[in-house]
């Protein structure tokens, strides 16, 4: 997926790139998801299920709706939307940022890089401390739980190089592109590359080492500033100016689901039920963000980059029917 172009990205093309790319590979909601399933089944078993169900679906309203037999099946099949209705999907997503693409997604202008470093810490000890304290050997098996361990485990190390301290061999591999098997050959041997230091690695030479793989992008994040608002404030009113994201994809009347259009970027999404109403509010903001499932019908967040401006027939004519992948030019 990277290449030695990629580490030349800004910190704004790296986030848009992982917008863009975020999806179940990566998204560790669908472990919380799995882990609410489980504490479901547990808590049933202790107090009757027809109680524990009238709980969970309380808990859980905004996902499954309200009735108490079905809870199981809808949050399975709405397990993506945790990212954004959690608390802690949403650090984790925010991590996944982090890990991958060595940025940090909600950065403003006059933060000082003490305060985003101090803030991204406390994130990686909070995840790192809730993935230590799941039952997941005990709930799930070990394939219900990749994404998770991935985005903790990641986070974690790259924390531990840009802090300069000592990186364990599995992240090392993954950050690398090789397989776990090939660091510890390295680490091994009269002619070993790496140094071992209670089984990790020296952050300096783990670096020095990934300098050399086109897979790793170094993080940028103490030099990052992401501008917050457009260059002109001025709102655009005409109703019939779309946005277009980085992929091509258009904001359009098919991406209606049971509970309307979903805008505005991660962590503070909200439901328009018309699509007029979710197209001025995406005009309003400085930086459109809107829900549309991808060419593999996964549903994800998307950043518009530009506007293009639509008849409305063609439009909903071209959109009519489709929770699709819709681009632009050719409606």
């Amino acid at each position: 997926m990277n290449s030695r172009l990629e580490r030349q990205l800004t910190a704004e093309e790296r986030i848009e790139i992982f917008h863009d790319q975020f999806d179940d590979r990566m998204d560790a909601s669908l472990t919380l998801a799995a882990l609410v399933r489980s504490a479901g089944d547990y808590l049933g078993r202790i107090i009757g299920t027809e109680r524990a169900d009238i709980g969970m679906t309380a808990m859980l309203a905004s996902l499954v709706g309200g009735e108490p037999k079905g809870w199981r099946e809808e949050l399975e099949d709405k397990a993506s939307s945790g990212f954004s209705e959690w608390p802690l999907g949403t650090l984790l997503h925010d991590l996944a940022a982090y890990a991958h693409y060595g940025v940090v997604l909600d950065v403003e202008a006059d933060e000082s890089e003490e305060e985003i470093a101090r803030r991204l810490k406390e994130r990686v000890e909070h995840a790192s401390r809730f993935l230590e304290e799941s039952p997941l050997g005990l709930w799930l098996s070990n394939d219900d739980a990749p994404q998770l361990r991935q985005v903790v485990t990641l986070a974690y190390n790259r924390w531990a190089l840009d802090s300069g301290d000592p990186i364990e061999p599995v992240a090392l591999a993954t950050f690398g592109g090789v397989s776990e098997a090939h660091i510890r050959n390295l680490m091994s041997g009269s002619g070993s590359r790496f140094s071992s230091k209670d089984g990790k690695i020296p952050a300096q030479q783990a670096l020095a080492w990934l300098a050399e793989r086109e897979s790793f992008l170094e993080s940028i994040w103490r030099k990052q500033r992401i501008p917050l608002t457009p260059t002109s404030s001025e709102p655009v009113n005409e109703p019939l100016f779309v946005p277009v994201a980085r992929d091509g994809s258009v904001f359009h009347p098919g991406l209606r689901r049971a509970s309307g259009f979903t805008v505005g970027p991660k962590g503070s999404e909200q439901q328009v039920g018309d699509y007029r109403q979710a197209l001025s509010q995406l005009q309003k903001m400085p930086i459109p963000y809107w829900r549309r499932p991808n060419e593999r019908g996964k549903w994800g967040t998307v950043r518009g980059t530009r506007w293009e401006r639509y008849d409305w027939e063609v439009l909903a004519e071209a959109g009519q029917g489709q929770g699709a992948f819709l681009q632009d030019p050719n409606l």
